[in-house]
């Protein structure tokens, strides 16, 4: 879980600051498009914020909404004020308002709240993004009289790439452009049609993702094509990462490979930057993290600092100290591949090993089912469930901090639309309706001063016939 929220941080990050990126949003509106439907457009400075705060259920604090003050600076279309108030409501769809903050905004007015807001899949940016609408904004009226293809190109470090080529064609025609100083292209006049756009791929650097704007034409998977009517106006944004990594393997005190260890590589002069730099250990303690922006680096193993049955020591650096000053600083340059980064833990908690395997009530294998082991005795800062899943042959081996006494079971969750395939399965689900119902084996009490090998769980109702069986 913890390698998937990781992964999942990358997207969110690199494409920051446009706001759109925290929605899903199934279009993104090319500039014109924005315009035209906004009722005010201008660039403001966020000059104080208020925030209204709910208690969350761990008991700290949330943004549950905001009211902004904005000073209008530049105004495009409808700003009439010098300053306007803006209001958001604490969705993920919604702007997150610091005081400092420039904004380029494309506003509207609530009237229920006589205040104005943005909508998440629009192009309302923090100003650092919004060069390729500036491009455009700036050029009024002679820039709407006229279709225009246009775009940016950033690294994995949302900086900004200079001098790539980019090349627009309708399949007969071949144009080309090269990004500014902010990373922006723009091909105007262009006949209308229908374009796809290809960005030159630098040295050392691999296409990430494109993301389009405006109409897009998706029946060739392979060849997306903006379309261009008469004085519209579409986008085409390329972000790269560069051809590195640092990989290496994570061992404990005693020598042996650990386990889903998690790890983070964080940027020195500033670690926020690079939330998404991350993963987990496979079964030999090896982790690899791709396509690394150049920098120094700190690479920091368990950053929780939690004490788990996976992560049996509180945060370390590498190569393996607990102190981040005497860390070692990984540089990272154009091209690298750093291997055998290994992290040795100088000590660690004591675990158990836990061994056993998961069957049906006739005697089959239950392949991949999830199996917990859960601690009575609650501590600290230490995590008291560990999870597993079975492999093929209903086999499980995991570690647990030595000391605990807890509950050992494997559960799955059903419904009557799997029962209705599966009989075995029926009593467990009449009268449940849709809604999921949990099923365990029995479970076994255990005091964690031993291993334990050849331990069975098992569900109370025999395996369901496979599809194949079905037949």
């Amino acid at each position: 879980m913890k390698a998937a929220l990781i992964s999942l941080a990358f997207l969110t990050v690199l494409i920051s600051p446009r706001l759109a990126m925290a929605c899903s949003c199934g279009r993104t509106p090319a500039v014109c498009e924005s315009l035209a439907a906004a009722e005010a457009v201008f660039v403001g400075t966020v000059t104080r914020v208020e925030n209204k705060t709910v208690k969350a259920p761990e008991g700290q604090e949330a943004i549950a909404g905001q009211t902004a003050y904005v000073q209008v600076e530049e105004s495009f279309k409808g700003a009439k004020e010098t300053a306007m108030i803006f209001r958001s409501y604490g969705s993920s769809c919604d702007a997150t308002y610091k005081e400092g903050q420039r904004w380029l905004f494309y506003a509207y007015f609530n009237k229920d709240d006589k205040a104005w807001q943005v909508y998440g899949c629009d192009r309302s940016t923090l100003l650092d993004g919004a060069a390729d609408d500036l491009l455009y904004l700036r050029n009024l009226p002679a820039s709407a009289q006229k279709t225009r293809i246009s775009g940016e190109v950033r690294n994995s470090a949302i900086k900004p790439m200079m001098g790539i080529k980019i090349k627009v064609t309708d399949g007969q025609k071949v144009y080309e452009t090269f990004t500014d100083k902010d990373g922006v292209y723009e091909l105007t006049g262009l006949p209308p049609g229908k374009y796809s756009v290809e960005a030159d791929v630098p040295l050392n650097m691999t296409l990430r993702f494109p993301i389009y704007a405006g109409d897009v034409d998706y029946s060739d998977r392979k060849s997306r094509r903006l379309v261009l009517k008469e004085k519209s106006c579409a986008g085409a944004s390329f972000y790269f990462s560069e051809n590195t990594f640092v990989s290496g393997k994570v061992f404990g005190a005693d020598g042996r490979p650990l386990k889903d260890v998690c790890l983070r590589l964080r940027l020195k002069e500033k670690p926020e930057a690079t939330e998404y730099l991350g993963t987990c250990t496979e079964a030999d303690g090896s982790f690899k993290i791709d396509q690394v922006p150049l920098g120094d680096y700190l690479l920091i193993a368990n950053e929780e600092g939690r004490i788990s049955s996976s992560e049996p020591f509180p945060t370390l650096y590498y190569p393996g100290v607990l102190e981040k000053e005497k860390a070692t600083v990984l540089t990272v340059a154009s091209g690298e591949q750093r291997e055998d980064v290994d992290i040795h833990v100088p000590s660690q908690r004591a675990t158990r090993t836990v061994e056993g395997r998961v069957l049906y009530a006739d005697g089959k294998p239950a392949a991949n089912e999830s199996v917990e082991f859960k601690a009575e005795t609650p501590g600290s800062n230490e995590a008291q469930t560990v999870n597993a899943v079975t492999d093929a042959e209903g086999r499980f081996s995991f570690p647990v901090l030595e000391g605990f006494k807890g509950a050992l079971r494997s559960y799955k969750y059903t419904y009557s639309g799997e029962a209705d395939k599966c009989p075995q399965l029926l009593k467990f689900v009449k009268g449940q309706g849709m809604r999921s119902v949990e099923v365990q084996t029995n479970v076994i009490k255990l005091e964690m001063n031993t291993d334990y090998k050849d331990l069975e769980l098992k569900f109370p109702f025999p395996a369901c016939p496979k599809p194949k069986d079905r037949q």
